[in-house]
């Protein structure tokens, strides 16, 4: 039978692997709907609560990716709250990089 926790986790891992690509267009719209993922410690528990639904799947797979997902909401909050220019660093190299792929595209469409 179809399992919903399914499209939870898929779901829920896009919307990570979304975050974390910092590309301008894609960081802006999750920044609106999903703004909650900016703050450390909601994070974290959006890491829970996908480790939760790993978990859920009862088989060696969903417990492996629920085991590396504690690791990871517990090291990503750590490195967010003991460095907090962290996230400013980060912000400017996304600027940096969706400045490269504009001038990348100008410079195409100039051809």
């Amino acid at each position: 039978m179809f399992d919903f926790k399914s499209i939870y986790a898929i779901c829920g891992g896009l919307l990570i692997c979304c975050l974390e690509t910092q590309l301008k267009f894609i960081r802006t719209s999750i920044a609106i709907n999903f703004g909650f993922l900016f703050s450390p410690n909601i994070r974290f528990l959006y890491y829970i609560l996908l480790c939760m639904i790993s978990w859920g799947f009862e088989n060696i797979a969903g417990r492996a990716v629920a085991l590396a997902l504690g690791f990871i909401a517990v090291f990503n909050t750590y490195i967010l709250c003991r460095y907090p220019g962290y996230r400013e660093v980060r912000e400017q190299i996304a600027k940096e990089e969706d400045r490269r792929i504009e001038e990348k595209i100008n410079g195409d469409v100039q051809k």
